[in-house]
């Protein structure tokens, strides 16, 4: 059994606390959301929503039941324990848990009609900002915040390197965020010390959890999509190729999640983030540092793609090209060999194939 006791906020230095005490078994700890003074209002400490997102990968893993303490938001509780908990539990072949809770809310909380998306600089997430500022949108449906999350992308929990990546990643975010005139919310939190699963397999989980702890604050969030709706599977390896279900299941009565640019491609995405000016300075997909690296697969997708698509030249800057040259006619040779298994390497085959990417090469 995990328990989650009341949340509460705790400040310290110049950062604002949500947390709650966890029980699991005998053994107690505690799980916290920060942000900056300035945003420590919007924290969410009247329900228990986060806590219970933030620490259901680790119920569900070792058939856990989750007992709340503390209010959460009824239409939650019913979304999780009537599709999303059985789904994965069948799909991962688990003992199906339940949460438990004696205080469910359905009143929306008050909050400031905010709407948020991820700054993580990268291909999908810059696709996002590009399609929602360059389009008319709705006012309610406009982008007014960005956010930036330390919940396992950049690293294992507590790792000198991983407190690197991350600071150096926030410089190039803050940055754009500045440029682009919007307010940068960063949300620090300890949630990857309890989640045992590679981030990639469990990502969407911890990041709404990091949302939901902001309810006072939003009441639109977008969650860049990773893969084409038409790749939509169940999958162990990343939680991204069943965001569409994800979300559904994690909205409340007072913030709404959706999977932004579910029907582009990569291919498509890199097309539009190849029209956005600012992405030419602040471009940022590498899984090894703050500057691309130019050889890691997500540097050498992206480079590629920009190379089909005749864009390289703006983004040079940003990348070690030296590096990518050195790589790439492997690389190359890799999108021929996986692209049946692998449906990102599969775009960038068809785009191949469709411009005779292949033919010039020879």
């Amino acid at each position: 059994m995990i328990t989650i006791g009341k949340p509460e906020i705790k400040r310290i230095n110049n950062t604002v606390r949500l947390q709650a005490v966890i029980t699991i078994g005998e053994k107690e700890d505690i799980l916290w959301y920060a942000v900056e003074d300035k945003y420590g209002n919007f924290l969410t400490e009247d329900r228990a929503d986060a806590f219970v997102i933030g620490l259901l990968w680790k119920a569900l893993e070792h058939g856990y039941d989750i007992h709340v303490e503390a209010p959460i938001s009824e239409r939650l509780y019913f979304t999780i324990n009537s599709f999303l908990i059985p789904i994965i539990s069948q799909f991962y072949n688990y003992k199906k848990i339940n949460v438990i809770c004696e205080q469910l809310d359905s009143n929306p909380i008050p909050n400031a009609g905010a709407v948020g998306t991820g700054l993580s600089c990268g291909i999908d997430s810059f696709s996002t900002i590009y399609e929602n500022l360059m389009n008319d949108k709705p006012k309610n449906y406009q982008i007014t915040h960005f956010t930036f999350f330390n919940t396992g992308s950049h690293g294992r929990y507590g790792k000198n390197w991983t407190r690197v990546l991350y600071k150096n990643r926030i410089k190039i975010t803050r940055a754009c965020a500045n440029e682009l005139g919007k307010e940068l919310i960063i949300v620090n939190s300890n949630v990857s010390q309890f989640v045992s699963f590679d981030f990639q397999a469990t990502h969407t989980l911890r990041n709404m959890s990091a949302v939901l702890a902001l309810q006072k604050l939003f009441n639109v969030y977008y969650y860049s999509s990773t893969y084409h709706i038409k790749d939509f599977k169940l999958s162990t390896k990343d939680s991204a190729y069943y965001d569409v279900l994800n979300l559904s299941m994690l909205s409340t009565e007072s913030v709404n999640l959706f999977s932004t640019c579910p029907n582009f491609s990569r291919v498509d995405k890199t097309r539009l983030v190849a029209k956005f000016e600012p992405a030419y300075k602040y471009l940022n997909v590498c899984t090894r540092s703050a500057y691309n690296c130019g050889k890691c697969n997500k540097c050498l997708r992206t480079l590629l793609t920009l190379e089909m698509i005749g864009a390289l030249e703006n983004f040079k800057s940003l990348f070690n090209l030296k590096s990518y040259y050195l790589n790439r006619a492997k690389f190359i040779e890799k999108v021929k060999a996986e692209y049946n298994s692998d449906s990102l390497l599969k775009e960038i085959y068809d785009e191949m194939v469709r411009t005779n990417f292949l033919s010039d090469q020879k």
